[in-house]
Formats: structure tokens, C-alpha cells, sequence
């Protein structure tokens, strides 16, 4: 593992401490949260290496790389998922203005959005880093899942949509991957990137108990503003944001659970986040980012 002493996006060198937050679901190991002052970008530190960062994923809990779980907490996962499938197809349409068209989603997981997209008509290329969800993507839905590197070091494709759905803040690379996304869309092709906001309400309450600092298996933690500049800095506009309100209530039971709180009052605290970003949109405990690549003048 290597401690930070510099800010991964924009390379300052003053990163403060924030708060020491518990890998609950894995190990109980205990990492920093660090805030570059310059972006506004938070970081996991130290970092596990890309050789050791698997080991923290070895969890039937994680839900991305598994659909197996028979619980309360996965159905809801599963019933939540679905809906979210329908909506994020309808943004896409609305978005690029086509019913079909050419589709990378980078973090696929077990390949549940990619196989609906593509059973819909569009051209679907997905990838994943988890060799365990790409064997149940190519399992239960026919695809064929890339490694990262594959799609990072082949550069020749052109899609109409880029999304990394709860992806960005996993990867070593934030810039990387934004760059070798930015090459590949199309003219007028939408990047569209779901993360969780550690400005909204339920992040401000539960602190070193929010679950979706999921440390370490999140690296990068991002605001709106930070993601703007990001963004900005790696060739894209950002057109809009897009609020999940299930989020707030979901990482607000597990960190309620987290820190041996009842479910009532994470159900409460999740119901408020949501009335604080209906008027300060950008305060939902995930946002969805739509961006476009700049024009080169």
C-alpha cells in the first residue's frame, strides 16, 4: 500500500486529513480520507496497489460483483436495480436522441444494464475488472466482458454513450480512464458517470460511518464541484446532474448498521436528504453526470 502525498487528479501536494473511516465490509482495516484544497476531491489513503486491491472485494455482501443473495437487503438491491435499468435507458434515448446506437458501459459487473441495452437494440461493448463478474456476465446474459487494460490500450472504438455507473471511484486512474473515454465517443456522444456525493445531507450525518466511502474499495470521493473541475480538466462539459433519491436511503441503512443504529431512523435521515436536495439538487447522496467532450477552437 502506498500512502498519498499528492492529489491523484490535480497533483497538488497539500492534502489534509479529513477523518479515519473502517473497511466494514472485508477486513476492518482502517483508512484516511483525505481532501486535496485545491480541487475538492477527496481520496482513500493509503492506497492498496492494483495487485492488492482485489482481496477487499472478496465479499458476498458486495453486490456489484455478486446477485446471489437471498436477503431483505439484496431483493431491495435487485427491485431497485431494475428500475433504475429503465430509467437510465430512457436518459440514454433522451440524451443522444436514438433509440439504438453504439454503447460502452465501464464497470459492468454482472452485466444486468448491458444485456437489457442490448436486448434493446443497442451495440453494447462492457467491461469489468472483476474476473468473477465478467464469468456471471458471460454466464447468465451471453456477453463478453473486457478487462480494463484491453479496452484502455485499444483506443479504436466510437460509441454514441459512455457510462460508468458507481465505476470512477473504484479505478486507479480517474484520468486515464476519463481520457480514453473522451477519444472514444462519437461527435455529440454523452458521457454519463453515477457517483455518490459526500455534500449531501446523509454523509453529513452519519460521517465516518457513511457507506458510500466505501473504503478502500473507493478511491476517489467526489463533490459536484470537484467533479465539474475534473471534468473540465480532462476535456469535457458537464451539461446537468441527475439525483438518485434510492441512494439515500440505502446508504443510509447500511450506515446506520455501520454505526448500531436502528433502521427507522436511517429510513428518516434518508427521507430528509432527499427533501434537502429537492431544493439544492446537488445535495442528493448520489448524482448522475452528463457531459459532452469540449470543442477543440
Amino acid at each position: 500500500m502506498k500512502s498519498l502525498n499528492q492529489c491523484p487528479l490535480c497533483g497538488s501536494g497539500r492534502l489534509t486529513s479529513v477523518s479515519s473511516v473502517t473497511d466494514h465490509l472485508v477486513t476492518g482495516e482502517v483508512f484516511e480520507i483525505v481532501e486535496c484544497p485545491a480541487c475538492g476531491a477527496r481520496h482513500t489513503s493509503p492506497v492498496p496497489s492494483e495487485e492488492e486491491i482485489g482481496r477487499y472485494y472478496e465479499s458476498e455482501q458486495y453486490k456489484p460483483h455478486s446477485d446471489r443473495g437471498v436477503g431483505l437487503s439484496d431483493l431491495a438491491y435487485r427491485t431497485v436495480r431494475g428500475i433504475m435499468i429503465g430509467k437510465k435507458r430512457k436518459w440514454i434515448e433522451r440524451l443522444t436522441g436514438k433509440k439504438d446506437g453504439q454503447l460502452l458501459d465501464v464497470g459492468c459487473g454482472t452485466g444486468e444494464f448491458a444485456a437489457s441495452m442490448r436486448d434493446n437494440g443497442w451495440n453494447v461493448t462492457c467491461v469489468d475488472s472483476s474476473e468473477t463478474a465478467r464469468e456471471e456476465a458471460r454466464e447468465r446474459f451471453g456477453l463478453e466482458p473486457l478487462p480494463p487494460t484491453q479496452w484502455l490500450d485499444s483506443g479504436s472504438d466510437q460509441f454514441d454513450c459512455i457510462t460508468f455507473w458507481h465505476t470512477l471511484e473504484h479505478v486507479h486512474e480517474p484520468r486515464r480512464y476519463l481520457n480514453a473515454a473522451r477519444s472514444g465517443l462519437q461527435e455529440g456522444g454523452v458521457l454519463l458517470i453515477g457517483l455518490p456525493n459526500f455534500t449531501s445531507h446523509d454523509a453529513v450525518v452519519y460521517g465516518d460511518h457513511w457507506a458510500a466511502y466505501d473504503v478502500p474499495r473507493h478511491l476517489t470521493h467526489f463533490s459536484p464541484s470537484a467533479m465539474d473541475r475534473f471534468l473540465t480538466s480532462c476535456g469535457f462539459a458537464l451539461e446537468g446532474t441527475v439525483g438518485l433519491p434510492y441512494d439515500a436511503y440505502y446508504v443510509s441503512l447500511l450506515s446506520a448498521r455501520y454505526r448500531g443504529d436502528g433502521s427507522l431512523g436511517a429510513l428518516w435521515t434518508g427521507f430528509i436528504s432527499n427533501r434537502k436536495a429537492r431544493s439544492a439538487r446537488n445535495r442528493y447522496s448520489s448524482l448522475i453526470y452528463a457531459a459532452r467532450r469540449k470543442s477543440i477552437d
